[in-house]
């Protein structure tokens, strides 16, 4: 299949940054980190599929003219994060029969899955691969305990499941560095992966909300290129995202995946709602509840 200018758009859009992470404790916590240029706009939606409702975070590329999700959950509590790797490998211009690039199993699961499990099949049944002058990989967790990042290289799939109670994901290829110290780790998102990993190491005997919201408070991306644009917390039991704007974590609003409704949450100074569709809403909009 040739790459088409829909597809192009990650040849130019994907950020050197952001981190993803899923956390089991006494609740399932996931996390992510969205790190891209201030001028870029961004908007949050909860889609309706044939069986389920899907939230997404969005990004607008401007030269496509198109909104590219990068990080989601489905009502099932099935969570993928999209996230650029580095350093760069040579993908391929167009896709054969049985092959799978990264961003299609993203979109795959939180679309179609329900656990891990079904991804792994999905996975094993096909070869992955990336898009000429673009590397990604994926994290995708569970409600049930299961999570792993999916990266390809040379034909080759590389499968990195949990190891204990938690899974964290920046920019270098996490199959490189199985089994190395954190400190020993050396590439993109490197000090970013420390510092979320110890937060969680800290506070995982008693892991809730406000320990979900400072693991990624932990790992803001402070570059002025490739800021912390959004912050997502999300709770697969009570099917619900918190998310924080700019890297300010003292305004947080909340998303109802059942109830297709985005609200303050807290420390904002109006009391607001919307319902909230396909098309979503966009951080633009939500500044004006500031």
């Amino acid at each position: 299949m040739k790459i088409s200018a829909t597809i192009v758009f990650i040849l130019v859009s994907i950020s050197i940054g952001c981190t993803g992470y899923a956390v089991y404790a006494e609740k399932v916590w996931y996390g992510m980190n969205f790190d891209y240029p201030p001028e870029s706009d961004i908007r949050f939606s909860v889609s309706d599929l044939e069986d389920h409702r899907v939230f997404t975070m969005e990004f607008f590329d401007s030269d496509m003219m198109i909104w590219i999700p990068t990080v989601g959950m489905n009502e099932c509590g099935l969570f993928s994060s999209l996230q650029y790797q580095c350093p760069m490998i040579e993908g391929i211009a167009q896709q054969s029969e049985g092959e799978l690039f990264i961003y299609q199993l993203f979109n795959t699961a939180i679309n179609d899955c329900v656990s891990v499990n079904e991804v792994e099949c999905i996975i094993d049944s096909v070869e992955l691969i990336n898009l000429y002058d673009l590397t990604l990989h994926t994290l995708i967790a569970d409600s049930f305990g299961n999570a792993l990042i999916a990266e390809a290289e040379n034909g080759e799939n590389f499968i990195t499941g949990i190891n204990g109670d938690w899974i964290v994901m920046t920019n270098f290829k996490i199959a490189d560095f199985i089994n190395t110290p954190p400190e020993e780790i050396v590439g993109v998102g490197d000090e970013r992966y420390r510092r979320a990993l110890a937060y969680i190491e800290e506070n995982h005997s008693s892991f809730g909300l406000p320990e979900a919201i400072g693991t990624l408070k932990a790992a803001v991306n402070t570059d002025p290129v490739w800021c912390t644009k959004a912050s997502m917390i999300f709770d697969p039991l009570k099917k619900y995202v918190y998310i924080v704007i700019d890297g300010d974590f003292q305004r947080i609003w909340g998303v109802s995946i059942d109830e297709q409704t985005i609200m303050t949450w807290s420390g904002l100074q109006k009391n607001r709602s919307a319902h909230i569709q396909g098309n979503g809403i966009t951080v633009a909009e939500m500044r004006t509840w500031e």
